[in-house]
């Protein structure tokens, strides 16, 4: 009996000497949906290998996680331990961390949990080295940062192939496709949108996603990838940052390498950059709240996400009356005037003071 690697290399082999035109869109489609069903299977049945032990148990606290993911020895136990309150082990050796290190770093009033994941290997996704427990961890933060050293810089494409493996989708949203299954009626597909595959392509792509009764609407241009994508259920979409370390052992700048930053851990070079930009990816902004009659609690900002209106703030405060508060006034950036009165539906920007009422 074939192996699911065997099967998904088989069904490679064919698509390789499949043209790609007009009339073969149909059964590209359906044979890349199988090697995606293929790999989620690969997924979901690799143990971890290693210690064969049930995962990583890792508590989520603060206003955001983000995950250290790099291969072994790039420098990723300093950096945490730099950056955080952490204590994880320093080695001169790969796989000096075994498990998942927690720290919490405090930046403009948010708690930001890093974590530090052992070291990937190639094959992470299928299962190698751990590979399922330590990309789950990785899945589940708000941040990847993507740490390599002088010996893996050409090498972050191969990271980010392990994660999107994995089903981890950086730096892009999920295609606007919403497919609602329902109890009769077939498949019934509707779009305005030019596409590059027919409607025939995504019934056939449907029932191959056992989806017999379903009203499906594509609402943007996509390719047949993220099609399948959106019929899959264990996508996550995820922002994303690529950092050089130990940039002091170059023997000079690098060019035209693709990285966000250049840092030393180990030398305090570039942390304080490092540190604004994953609070920029993480799209974070501050408000201070104020009671009426009242001034304004300057100390401790309330983290938002920016983009956020003051309903969706109001949900997350944890305040005993906040149910029969219909409105709000704001000051400062934002605020058309001192004290304007605005609606719930109203979006703060970063330094906006609120009070509501």
């Amino acid at each position: 009996m074939q192996t699911i690697e065997e099967r998904i290399k088989e069904i490679e082999e064919v698509l390789a000497k499949t043209p790609h035109h007009k009339a073969t869109n149909k059964f590209i489609g359906l044979m890349r949906a199988k090697i995606a069903k293929l790999k989620n299977e690969q997924w979901l049945k690799s143990s971890g290998g290693g210690g064969g032990g049930g995962g990583f148990a890792v508590a989520k606290t603060g206003d955001a996680s983000v995950a250290l993911v790099g291969f072994p020895s790039v420098g990723k136990s300093t950096l945490i331990n730099k950056l955080t309150n952490a204590e994880s082990k320093v080695g001169a050796y790969d796989f000096t961390t075994l498990d998942v290190v927690p720290g919490m770093m405090d930046y403009k009033g948010a708690k930001i949990q890093i974590f530090d994941i052992p070291g990937i290997i190639s094959g992470a996704a299928a299962g190698k080295g751990r590979g399922k427990e330590v990309i789950s961890v990785a899945r589940n933060a708000d941040l990847i940062v993507i740490v390599v050293d002088p010996k893996y810089k050409d090498r972050v494409e191969e990271i980010k192939k392990e994660l999107f493996e994995a089903g981890i989708r950086l730096d892009c949203l999920p295609p606007k496709v919403s497919i609602t299954k329902t109890s009769f009626g077939g498949v019934n597909f509707s779009s305005n949108i030019p596409l590059p595959f027919d409607e025939d392509t995504i019934k056939e792509l449907a029932r191959e996603f056992r989806l017999v009764n379903a009203d499906i609407t594509i609402k943007e241009k996509i390719s047949l990838d993220q099609l399948i994508d959106a019929f899959m259920t264990n996508r996550v979409y995820l922002p994303s940052l690529a950092v050089l370390n130990k940039a002091d052992l170059l023997p000079q700048k690098p060019k035209n390498i693709n990285f966000d930053l250049l840092i030393s851990a180990d030398k305090n070079t570039g942390l304080d950059q490092l540190k604004e930009l994953i609070w920029q990816k993480l799209n974070f902004g501050r408000i201070y709240l104020k009671r009426p009659g009242m001034a304004a609690d300057m100390e401790n900002p309330f983290i938002i996400k920016l983009g956020e209106s003051l309903s969706q703030i109001l949900s997350k405060i944890s305040i005993c009356d906040k149910d029969t508060f219909t409105k709000a006034h704001v000051f400062g950036p934002g605020a058309k005037f001192p004290n304007q009165e605005v609606s719930l539906s109203f979006v703060p920007q970063e330094g906006t003071v609120v009070e509501f009422s």
